[in-house]
């Protein structure tokens, strides 16, 4: 009875002890749960920002922004060994504690207390983590508030990540910190490389920082590793032939550089990633090529005056980039190296040809043998010409694209209109042409804008893939499904593709014709004015590949073409990538087919055209308007003269068809004494007037403003085209006749006063106005 009565008395006072370290414990929490929220967790440090590239090698690192080389690493990045090694020597309980170990500290509170002196800290490595986020004087406040910070950590973040930070943060002398930094800087390679002796010692270091660098304490190093391998060996951590093998390894003694391998590609993405670590897409061994390649390329055109140049190559399913070289050699200083040559804009000369031509075949303007003409042309007071000031006439679109003629595209910029041009290439990644599309004009085409090699190769992979934009990748990631944004048809693209990998143009270098005929390739070539640029951008159903060749100063070169200088390079890194399984080349899209066309205008035949070839067409879109080139004609049985309806006799003459061109055409034929078939002159004696355009007034330009110098006695040139129908021009000013001439003579006249209305009329009543303004100076 007096036990169990002593036993009824102890139960209460058991519940009230529960209760009350209940309460304890609900208090600490509640106070715990206040002081989290008023004072916040530590925030972590900055990291030094990591490039890899896509087999994880290293390209570069960059400084923190406190200066330091502290590199994020995470559990993953490390060996088993070293993480066995850090857990045992710090922290055996660290997965299982609340960030502090309570028998750890009591443990050390007790002998610091006997000792009176601190024999231990026991900080586990979350406090360690406290303590490398805010040092502080080694004293009982400081181990309460890093006791209280330990457990705001593990509340917030979990163990791996608390492990991480511990891992990036441990100090190893100077700015060095963490372990990913110390292994490539003290070992050169990355820390899942690391040998159990190195990952040893890299345990041991952050105790002694300063004292225990390899670099330069190689004795004490060696002497403490050894220590922690016998500890190692008696707690038997690792087994004995592993520690006695790394007993035996010896201590490097040599601080390393943090690699700046592709720097250009590096450095931008250094600047376009936030990101700790980016894996990109750059792949080394081609990097390596293409470096190569440039480099030697340049050191054979130097003695030409150009002193750099800048690669890009892009993988077309991927949009990844694999080869970024923005100068032949980054260190060299008196060619300006470190300019990025891949992000510089310049002027892309004709490499948006294409782009036109992709547009006007989509709006059903032209197909690959549609004929134009490249002729002297005025288009409102601009006068392109052609880069080695020919014209050829009468050309087809294939070949006015191969060989890159200046008045064919201006032609077709003015029939597409200039506005959705310029919104096409906008939509094709083009930003100074987005930024600037009020202030640009036809020459736009001919290279009056800015662009980058990156702008550059991105669209130009959208004919590859069939019409669809995307830009440039520099991240490694799985490719997205249906990616991209239609710019142009499938079939333009395919078009566009076929016309430019023909070998029969004068781009192509003679050293260069058997690689063409082996690996197909479609290129287009281009230089700015000036002879500042020149580029040459080409593409396979693999591969992507942009050319730059000048002078980073924007010295012109007399010799610089895309031609002659950024071609062969760019052949030369084709072959080095096309050369094992290169994939089939482009199907045709389903939505083209061929038909007969009229060889002298590219429109479907007739059975009047003498001349008949095979074209290719959008079924969806190209014109199917006939041939009208060729016109019946009523001539005098033997040739000699021509009749018109109404002076057509009954009976004695026959009739034969003429190809009618037009007026412009038919008048540079004249000057350049082409012979080309023309009917015979008209019936003198026939007053009646002809159907037809007449006249078109050349010379001067319709609303346009002439300078004259005063007293000078400047004349002005009266030029009309006409068709070969007329025989006389006849020249007006403000209505009243001034003189007449034949088509196309050439006639002059003195202005005198400020506005002129000049008519030009034929012999059959056609005529042609314009108006114009002079002013003198």
């Amino acid at each position: 009875m007096p036990v169990k009565k002593s036993l009824h008395k102890l139960v209460p006072s058991f519940r009230r002890t529960l209760f009350g370290l209940g309460n304890l414990i609900l208090f600490a929490f509640c106070l715990f749960l206040l002081l989290d929220l008023s004072l916040k967790a530590p925030k972590g440090k900055s990291y030094s920002r990591m490039i890899f590239s896509a087999d994880t090698t290293l390209l570069a690192a960059f400084l923190s922004e406190d200066d330091k080389w502290r590199m994020k690493t995470q559990v993953n990045d490390v060996t088993p060994e070293l993480l066995t090694a850090l857990l045992a020597k710090e922290d055996k309980w660290f997965y299982y504690h609340p960030g502090v170990n309570p028998v750890a500290l009591g443990r050390a509170f007790l002998n610091n207390v006997i000792h009176r002196r601190r024999t231990s800290g026991a900080s586990t490595i979350t406090m360690q983590v406290v303590r490398l986020l805010h040092p502080r004087k080694r004293n009982y406040f400081s181990k309460f508030v890093e006791i209280f910070r330990a457990f705001q950590l593990e509340w917030k973040y979990g163990k791996k990540e608390i492990l991480e930070m511990y891992l990036s943060y441990l100090p190893y002398g100077g700015n060095v910190e963490g372990v990913n930094a110390a292994s490539y800087i003290y070992y050169q390679r990355p820390p899942s490389r690391l040998s159990l002796s190195q990952a040893i010692l890299l345990t041991i270091i952050p105790n002694r920082p300063n004292s225990l660098r390899p670099d330069r304490y190689q004795d004490e190093c060696l002497k403490a590793r050894n220590i922690w391998i016998e500890r190692f060996r008696i707690e038997k951590t690792f087994g004995e032939n592993l520690l006695i093998a790394a007993k035996e390894e010896p201590v490097n003694t040599q601080r390393y550089e943090i690699p700046l391998l592709a720097p250009h590609f590096s450095r931008m993405v250094f600047d376009n990633s936030k990101k700790d670590k980016v894996f990109s897409s750059l792949v080394l061994p081609l990097q390596y090529t293409t470096e190569r390649l440039l480099f030697n390329h340049v050191a054979r055109v130097k003695g030409k005056g150009v002193s750099n140049g800048a690669v890009l190559v892009l993988d077309n399913k991927t949009h990844q980039v694999l080869a970024y070289c923005g100068s032949a050699n980054y260190d060299d200083s008196t060619a300006s190296g470190q300019v990025n040559g891949v992000l510089a804009q310049r002027s892309p000369g004709s490499t948006l040809k294409p782009f036109l031509y992709a547009q006007a075949m989509d709006m059903g303007l032209i197909t690959p043998k549609t004929i134009m003409y490249d002729i002297p042309t005025n288009f409102k007071s601009y006068s392109p010409e052609n880069y080695d000031m020919k014209f050829r006439g009468a050309v087809t679109i294939e070949t006015a694209l191969r060989n890159s003629l200046n008045i064919p595209a201006v032609e077709i910029l003015t029939r597409t209109g200039l506005n959705p041009f310029l919104d096409l290439m906008a939509d094709a990644g083009f930003e100074d042409i987005r930024k600037r599309k009020d202030k640009l004009g036809l020459s736009v085409i001919l290279g009056g804008c800015g662009s980058t090699l990156t702008e550059l190769c991105a669209a130009f992979s959208s004919f590859p893939n069939e019409g669809k934009y995307s830009p440039c990748i520099f991240e490694k990631k799985q490719p997205e499904k249906n990616a991209g944004k239609k710019i142009i048809s499938p079939e333009s693209a395919w078009l566009i593709s076929e016309i430019l990998s023909g070998i029969e143009r004068p781009d192509l270098p003679n050293d260069y014709l058997d690689l063409a005929n082996k690996s197909k390739v479609a290129w287009k070539t281009g230089t700015s004015f000036g002879r500042r640029d020149a580029w040459a951008v080409g593409f396979t159903p693999d591969f992507t590949i942009g050319v730059w060749m000048g002078n980073f100063d924007g010295t012109g070169v007399p010799d610089l073409s895309g031609a002659t200088m950024a071609v062969p390079l760019l052949f030369d890194l084709f072959n080095a990538l096309e050369k094992t399984n290169p994939s089939p080349w482009f199907s045709q899209p389903g939505g083209i087919s061929e038909r007969k066309v009229c060889r002298e205008s590219g429109h479907p035949a007739t059975e009047k055209c003498s001349h008949v070839t095979t074209d290719f067409y959008i079924r969806s879109s190209s014109s199917r308007a006939f041939c009208s080139l060729e016109k019946e004609l009523f001539l005098k049985s033997d040739s000699t003269m021509r009749y018109c309806m109404e002076c057509r006799p009954d009976s004695g003459f026959i009739k034969v068809n003429f190809p009618v061109y037009e007026p412009s055409y038919t008048l540079w034929m004249e000057n350049e004494h082409f012979n080309y078939t023309k009917p015979p002159p008209h019936n003198p004696t026939c007053a009646a007037s002809l159907s037809g355009t007449g006249p078109r007034i050349k010379s001067p330009q319709s609303e346009t403003e002439y300078l004259v110098q005063k007293n000078a006695g400047q004349e002005l040139l009266l030029l009309a085209a006409s068709d070969p129908t007329a025989t006389a021009h006849y020249w007006y000013l403000d209505d009243q006749f001034y003189q007449s001439v034949s088509p196309g003579e050439k006639l002059f006249f003195k202005p005198i006063k400020k506005k002129y209305k000049i008519t030009c009329m034929d012999d059959r009543g056609r005529k042609d106005e314009i108006e114009i303004v002079v002013r003198e100076y």
